[in-house]
This record gives structure tokens, sequence and C-alpha cells, in this order.
């Protein structure tokens, strides 16, 4: 930790944290041209979309790519630092003046880790507030130019052989299971024929496993005079896991909501794998930033003088690629559920570690 902390290491982590921020400004760049025109091409091309309001939808949505593709940022600022230190001969003095590889990577690693706490923290809540409204107004946008209105609501179906109900919803609960203005349409099949047999406007509707539990409910059929009722259930074929999914982004969710909500899909009944997951993934995110770093230094410590560094940076830059599928890969199995959440999330990150620890070993100690 001394050495963190000297006048040395405070310069590394200086260099590093500016080699971050130059790639950083490119790939930020990079992302608000691409989704300018991705903005353009998908609202644009369906309703009348200035570029003033293209441009605040890519603001938006900013944040939220940011945090998507800061591993690669600090992998690839962290080897600017190191590459440039390395070709002003100012790695070679450091060397020469017995500072062992090793102390390299502490530099490295708590930037990375320092990143990855402001990620968490601050960067995120940031990006899923914005990512929510980004999504609100696109499909304002979009169902403004349908229908010339407001919302269009919501739609959904259930049923069986006997028959079928169609639902629509003017709007969803923030927990996506809970239906505010609901309509219920049963139709029965009679004669080999689907023919409409009541209709139950509810001021709320709540998925439950196995049925739905309708609050202030109006309740009508033809020929019939409507009925009001406090409460009723009534049977559904529809996984609540499913609707959650449908509604509710883990992207809109940010770190200080997702225990609540993980904790009430749970109390529920239902499976909230995909939020465990991005819960595990941002509580591991400073160690994946830490560990990118330190690949990222081991990778560009390879003296200049003994050739084959830009191979060295390529295989490092290869195996930050490798670890981004890795996790992929280890997502769907925990989709899947035939891994825990928080192995998919924490492997990646603990493997890119060793294999950052194992290759200073072999620079330092052959």
């Amino acid at each position: 930790m001394g050495f963190l902390f000297s006048r040395l290491g405070r310069y590394m982590i200086a260099r590093i944290f500016g080699g971050i921020l130059i790639v950083l400004v490119g790939v930020l760049a990079s992302i608000m041209l691409i989704d300018l025109v991705e903005q353009m091409r998908t609202v644009g091309t369906r309703t009348e979309l200035p570029i003033l309001e293209a441009l605040r939808l890519t603001a938006l949505k900013t944040p939220m790519l940011i945090e998507q593709t800061l591993p690669f940022v600090v992998l690839a600022g962290t080897m600017l630092a190191i590459i440039g230190l390395n070709r002003s001969s100012e790695l070679v003095a450091m060397r020469a003046a017995g500072i062992s590889a090793w102390r390299f990577l502490m530099p490295s690693a708590f930037a990375g880790t320092l990143l990855g706490l402001i990620a968490v923290t601050a960067l995120n809540p940031l990006g899923a507030a914005l990512y929510s409204e980004f999504e609100s107004e696109k499909e304002d946008a979009l169902q403004e130019e349908m229908n010339g209105a407001g919302a269009n609501g919501v739609w959904l179906r259930q049923g069986d052989r006997e028959g079928q109900v169609v639902i629509h919803a003017d709007g969803v609960d923030p927990s996506g299971t809970r239906l505010e203005g609901a309509t219920f349409l049963f139709f029965e099949v009679r004669d080999d024929v689907l023919r409409f047999s009541r209709r139950i406007r509810a001021e709320r509707a709540e998925l439950r496993p196995g049925f739905w539990q309708l609050t202030n409910l109006v309740e009508a059929a033809p020929g019939m005079r409507p009925v009001r009722q406090a409460n009723l259930a009534i049977p559904s074929t529809l996984d609540a896991t499913e609707l959650i999914n449908r509604f509710v982004t883990p992207a809109t969710l940010s770190f200080w909501t997702l225990p609540s909500f993980i904790g009430e899909a749970r109390a529920a009944g239902f499976a909230p794998t995909r939020y465990e997951l991005k819960w595990q993934g941002l509580l591991a995110f400073p160690l994946l930033l830490a560990t990118m770093a330190g690949l990222g230094a081991a990778f560009s410590l390879r003296l200049q003088r003994l050739g084959n560094l830009a191979q060295w940076g390529a295989a490092g830059v290869g195996i930050g690629l490798f670890l981004f599928f890795y996790s992929q890969l280890a997502g769907a199995f925990a989709m899947t559920q035939t891994v825990p959440a928080a192995v998919a999330a924490w492997s990646a990150p603990f493997a890119g570690m060793f294999i950052a620890l194992a290759m200073v070993a072999f620079l330092e100690d052959g």
C-alpha cells in the first residue's frame, strides 16, 4: 500500500486515469454517433423525429451505454497508459530502479476498483433513470404516430381450449405484475366458435401464482345488469415471471432498487433470475474493472526493446473479449437456472484476475 500512495504510485494512477479518459472520449463519441443514426433509423422512419429530439434520446441512453462499455474502456485505457510509459522509457527506468512487476498491478487495480464503485453507486442509478425515461418517450413517440393519441395501453391474452380472455390495461405498475385500469373480455367456445360471454372492468389487477386478483371491479354480461364487487379472483394461465420480464427490464432498475424488487418478487412466489443476475453483476463490477485494468497492465509490461509488444497487446484485448463472451455464456446458463446467478456473475472477473496474476508471474519470475 505504501507504493500505491507514493509519488510514483500517484503518478501511475494519474497516467492510467488519463489513458482511460482518452479512450472514454473516443468510445463516447462513437457510441453517440452510432446510436443517433440508430434512433433516426428506427424512430425517425416511423414518425417525424427532429434531429434535436434524436440527440436528446441518444443522450438519455448514453449513461447506460457507457456502463456497458466501461470494462473495455478500462482495459484499453490501462494498456494505452502502460504502453505510453514503455515507449517513453519510463517503464525501463522504473524496472531498473528495482520496482517489481507486481507493483504495477496495484495502481491499475486501484483505478479499476475506484471506477467500478463510482459506476455502480452513481452511474448505474443515473443510467437506469434516464433509460427508463428514454423507453417511455420512445414508446410515446411511436404510439402518437400510430393512433394520434397518447398511450395505447397494454394488451395480453390467456386461455385454453374452452375459452380465451383478452386483457387490456391503461398502465403497468413498476413491479410488472399489477395492471392499472384493467379490462377483461371473456370469450367461450360454443359450437367450435369463440363467442363473447362477459366483461370485467377492474381498477387494479394483480397477477399471483395461478390467478388474477381484481380490486374494485364492475362485471357485465349480455342481457344482464352490471354488478359491482370489491374483490374477485379469476384463474390465469399466464406465467408471472414472463410477465415481469416483459414489462420490467433490468436496465431500468438501479443498484439501489434491485434488492427490494428481487425481495418482493420472491415473496410473491416468482423467480427473478434476470434481476438476480443483474444484481450480482453489479456487485462484481468493481472486481471486473480491477481485473480488466490488471489485464491491461499485465499484457503491456513487456519491454519494448524485447519486441512483440503489439502481439502482447492484441493478446490482452483477446483475453478481454474472451471474458466478455464467457460472461454472456455464463449468464445464459444462469437464465436457465443451470448455475446460480452469483457463480455466473463472479466467475468471469475471478478468471480474468487469475490470468493477470499468472501473466505477471511469468514476466517477473519466468
